[in-house]
């Protein structure tokens, strides 16, 4: 499974209960109106399927998910930590269409309105508040929805409020 396979929805953060339950920060809404079967884990930056039993939402920003496999707090335990991934197939068809993650910015060129091409997106870092992507030859440039003023799937437009060095 690659990459661009799979969306990312948040990071199980706690156990939930004592059968196994495990709360995860929802990156966003999708898993809401998805048709989704299973949930994917990253373990040892290998994507695990696991089927969902249950889910709910906890809060504005919180679901729980019953896994199947996973039914007590040991077993649960294992997996804090991970980040959770759905299929980009089972979004729902009218999310769908527009959908468009940091992810999908990987091998994307990168253009300044002022300087021209700056170079290639190598990877992206969503481990912090603030997102980074670094360009082939090191670079790290921030990445902020309101410093983009054009993207599509060959090329990337950035305004940057600053100069590079």
């Amino acid at each position: 499974m690659l990459d661009r396979d799979v969306i990312k929805i948040g990071t199980i953060r706690r156990t939930h209960g004592k059968s196994g339950e495990l709360q995860c920060h929802a990156e966003n809404e999708l898993w809401e109106n998805a048709d989704a079967e299973f949930v994917f884990l990253d373990i040892n930056a290998i994507y695990v399927p696991f089927r969902v039993t249950d889910w709910k939402t906890k809060g504005a920003e919180d679901l729980i998910f019953r896994l199947k496999g996973v039914d007590n707090e040991v077993a649960a335990t294992r997996l804090l930590g991970c980040d959770a991934y759905m299929l980009r197939s089972d979004v729902a068809a009218e999310n769908a269409e527009s959908l468009l993650t940091w992810q999908d910015l990987t091998g994307a060129k990168v253009i300044d309105t002022e300087q021209g091409e700056l170079g290639v997106i190598r990877s992206i870092d969503e481990t912090t508040a603030n997102i980074l992507a670094e360009l082939t030859d090191g670079r790290l440039l921030p990445l902020h929805e309101d410093f983009i003023v054009d993207v599509s799937r060959e090329q990337v437009t950035i305004t940057l409020p600053f100069e590079l060095s």
